[in-house]
């Protein structure tokens, strides 16, 4: 990786990390923006600040401390039960968002093409298999092309959904019902929640590209960027949803609805689109917890066979459960299991900066 890191670059891998099929299936956004109404806009600018802050602590931590593992960045005093918790913690975070995508996939299928959920979630885990198994050496391209098309069919169908709103009244939208969970009972807590668990995911790219940057202004600013960028995607998709909230408040794959409402074909379009988004997110994590689950029982080429098709489908019976279900219990969990991890890295952010006095 060269050390010449430009800002942009740090920005567009950050929110590039952090952005994925959850955005473009507009689920997340009912449950953690819209639910709370009058109080988007102050969850939207909670959100920025905190992927700011827990962007930008852990790679500070990494320069400071010149370590590109982000385990050793977050516990610099190297206390065990720590980088145990914090381990264990972010496996499960991979393994959950990895059901979460084959829920999803699923869920495509059934809505759009009027298959059952299982036969989506069965088609990825066979995929994921395969994939996993020969090698991953295609899927860095692969999602170098599904990611900007997926950023583009979501402008397209969301800036068509703006300039169409719905008919409904005022006291209609007010009114409208939209998915929630019961674990979130606040808006301040759920952006915590939103920010929670998914920066994890980000943790493992932004402390290795901070050691080879180097460059603290760079990573800073960088950061600042993504973080905005973040925030502006989720104010975008509030703002679209928003429009339509009474037709598609309580539909498991809103922004498909609002595709099929261009048109049959852009929303079958849009429907691969997503899958491929679901895909590329399932096999980052699926690799990531295959990884980890071997590197446990110490396990060779022939007996990793075993790991990858166990993890498959456990994966897949999971996400039986329901991809509405799950990303209002899954993401919640793991959001309160992050906050802990959050306040490992205040901990850390604060001793590392008293010794430096």
């Amino acid at each position: 990786m060269s050390k010449k890191v430009s800002i942009i670059g740090v920005a567009t891998t950050y929110a590039g990390t952090v952005i994925g099929a959850g955005y473009a299936s507009g689920q997340e956004i009912l449950q953690y923006f819209l639910y709370f109404k009058e109080h988007t806009w102050l969850i939207v600018c909670l959100t920025t600040l905190l992927f700011f802050v827990f962007g930008y602590l852990p790679a500070w931590l990494a320069i400071t401390l010149r370590t590109n593992s982000y385990i050793q960045a977050i516990n610099p005093l190297n206390i065990k039960f720590l980088s145990l918790f914090c381990d264990l913690f972010i496996t499960l975070s991979l393994f959950g968002t990895l059901v979460i995508m084959l829920s999803g996939a699923g869920a495509t299928f059934e809505d759009k093409f009027g298959l059952p959920m299982f036969v989506g979630a069965l088609v990825v885990c066979i995929l994921l298999v395969i994939n996993t198994y020969i090698g991953l050496n295609t899927i860095v391209k692969v999602m170098e092309i599904v990611i900007p098309i997926m950023f583009l069919g979501v402008a397209v169908v969301g800036i068509y959904s703006i300039v169409n709103p719905s008919n409904a009244s005022e006291q209609e939208i007010a009114n409208a019902a939209v998915n929630n969970s019961s674990l979130i009972w606040h808006w301040g807590i759920s952006a915590v929640l939103y920010v929670a668990f998914n920066f994890q995911l980000a943790l493992a790219v932004l402390v290795p590209l901070s050691d080879e940057s180097k460059n603290n202004s760079t990573i800073f600013f960088g950061i600042l960027l993504g973080a905005i960028m973040l925030g502006g995607c989720a104010l975008f998709l509030s703002l679209v949803l928003k429009a339509h909230i009474v037709e598609v408040g309580t539909q498991r794959l809103p922004m498909i609805v609002l595709a099929n409402n261009m048109s049959p074909f852009i929303g079958s379009l849009y429907a691969i689109i997503l899958f491929c988004g679901l895909y590329s997110t399932a096999i980052t994590c699926f690799y990531g917890s295959v990884e980890r689950f071997k590197k446990i029982y110490k396990l060779q080429r022939t007996s990793s066979l075993i790991v990858i098709t166990a993890t498959a489908l456990v994966g897949f019976f999971a996400s039986l459960l329901g991809f509405k279900d799950l990303i209002s219990i899954v993401y919640p969990l793991l959001g309160y299991g992050g906050i802990v991890i959050m306040l490992i890295i205040l901990y850390a952010y604060f001793q590392v900066k008293t010794k430096k006095q």
